[in-house]
């Protein structure tokens, strides 16, 4: 995620576009006719490189299109696009596998990722410019230069110990409703896609809170309650419940994107706005990597509860850095 995040400042984001849709349905396309499952994981490397030249570049082109005063309610008008697709998606997903095969899920959203291809080369990009905000004063050379630093290294720890904690529980879900409650894949795929439908508040709601009031307390009060939400888990044995626990979590999670990622752009200069995003996703990208670890070892201890408690404790460890967060503020931008 850093190096494409430095790649696409420096070369331009158009070009990352197309390369991350291509790279992305081919990947996914031979996905769907590969019969060793020791090839899927070089071609799951191949997908998820696509998305560390997705992830950067889709968020430095919303930044240079937004101003301070819009800037959060932007991202999460943009950021619909997450809930619009996990609503479709899991539904679809389940629906195809019990009545296609796996291979038609494969082949259905390979093909999607290249028809993304047309949209990525009707993307135009603003010429460079100077800067002229008051960013131009400092050391511009990297994003671990001068005052950006702090708040840097702040993002960075806070998204390793939120994405962890979310995404073990993400992993390891499916295994669980599936293992205590026998649900079928439709059904936990409706369990997601619920879920989703939440997002759509809390993108809009999220980046117009952030813009009007404060992006530290909005993040602040978020992560003081998720822990307290994913905590409950231990008090409810129906699935339903359940899905309101799980609904519930995932939106005040959710809340906090559109806040993050405006900070990010207000604190750095657009030169450096790619290496930003590039260096905030890697935070996320390692908590998908060590959640489902966590959790897929936690899983085979005895409770089956054990997960859930875990992911709550963790979640709770980013509250100190939540509260070290310091960025401009709505009003005084």
């Amino acid at each position: 995620m850093l190096p494409a995040g430095m790649l696409v400042s420096r070369f331009g984001k158009r070009a990352f576009l197309v390369i991350s849709a291509a790279m992305s349905g081919v990947s996914v396309l031979l996905m769907a006719y590969t019969r060793n499952w020791m090839l899927i994981i070089p071609l799951n490397m191949l997908l998820n490189i696509s998305m560390c030249f997705f992830m950067p570049t889709r968020m430095a082109i919303i930044a240079e299109n937004t101003d301070p005063g819009n800037r959060a309610r932007l991202f999460g008008v943009m950021n619909l696009a997450w809930p619009i697709a996990g609503i479709v998606g899991p539904l679809a997903g389940g629906y195809l596998v019990e009545h296609l095969g796996w291979s038609s899920v494969f082949t259905i959203a390979g093909a999607i990722s290249l028809v993304a291809l047309v949209p990525a080369l009707k993307v135009r990009e603003l010429k460079k410019e100077a800067e002229t905000n008051t960013s131009e004063t400092k050391d511009q050379s990297s994003i671990f230069n001068g005052d950006y630093r702090p708040t840097m290294l702040t993002l960075f720890t806070y998204q390793v110990l939120v994405t962890t904690s979310m995404a073990g529980v993400n992993m390891i879900l499916p295994l669980y409703l599936q293992d205590r409650y026998q649900l079928s894949y439709s059904l936990i795929g409706a369990f997601f896609t619920g879920s989703n439908f939440l997002l759509i508040i809390t993108q809009l709601g999220g980046g117009i809170i952030a813009d009007r009031y404060s992006r530290r307390r909005l993040i602040l009060l978020c992560t003081a309650l998720t822990p307290l939400v994913l905590g409950s888990w231990v008090l409810f044995g129906d699935w339903v419940a359940l899905f309101a626990v799980y609904s519930l979590a995932f939106a005040l999670w959710s809340l906090t994107w559109p806040p993050i990622l405006a900070m990010l752009t207000d604190i750095l200069p657009r030169s450096l706005h790619g290496a930003g995003f590039g260096l905030n996703m890697t935070g996320s990208r390692l908590g998908f990597t060590i959640g489902p670890i966590l959790a897929g070892a936690l899983y085979f201890a005895p409770g089956s509860l054990i997960p859930f408690v875990a992911s709550a404790i963790v979640y709770a460890l980013a509250l100190p850095f939540a509260y070290k967060l310091r960025g401009k503020e709505a009003g005084k931008q």
